[in-house]
């Protein structure tokens, strides 16, 4: 009887040890309305080494800039955190150089913004992964 309540505690031992990782990388989403009327969700993931930027922003302030022209073939996606935005629009003309101009922070190393149809996006310089999002920042 012993045996079996030694192996019943190990196995529930280790279950626990387990849960406990599985919640260490569950997200936590916050929506935050500020004075100035923007609406901000944030995201947070532990494993994410860009975690301090990682949010989903929805752009009450808009600017009036030219129409967004995508390369050939390309169809406008809404993307979100996570997803890979395609390497034919990270650099060239899709890159947001004057990001302050859009009230924009200014991004860390290995990370840039780009725009995408009516969206501004804090992507992986390399790998174009996702970090930011801000939905709705341009108008035409």
């Amino acid at each position: 009887m012993n045996k079996f309540m030694m192996s019943a505690s190990a196995i529930a031992l280790c279950l626990g040890s387990s849960m406990v990782s599985a919640q260490d990388s569950e997200k936590t989403t916050t929506t935050v309305s500020s004075p100035s009327g923007m609406t901000e969700t944030t995201t947070t993931k532990t494993s994410d080494g860009y975690k301090r930027y990682v949010r989903t922003i929805t752009a009450t302030k808009h600017y009036n800039t030219d129409v967004f022209m995508g390369p050939p073939g390309y169809v406008y996606t809404r993307y979100t955190i996570g997803d890979r935005a395609p390497s034919a629009l990270l650099g060239g003309h899709y890159t947001l150089v004057k990001y302050s101009s859009y009230g924009l922070e200014s991004p860390p190393a290995g990370l840039t913004w780009i725009r995408t149809g009516d969206d501004a996006l804090l992507v992986d310089a390399k790998t174009g992964e996702v970090v930011q999002t801000d939905y709705s920042l341009f108008s035409n």
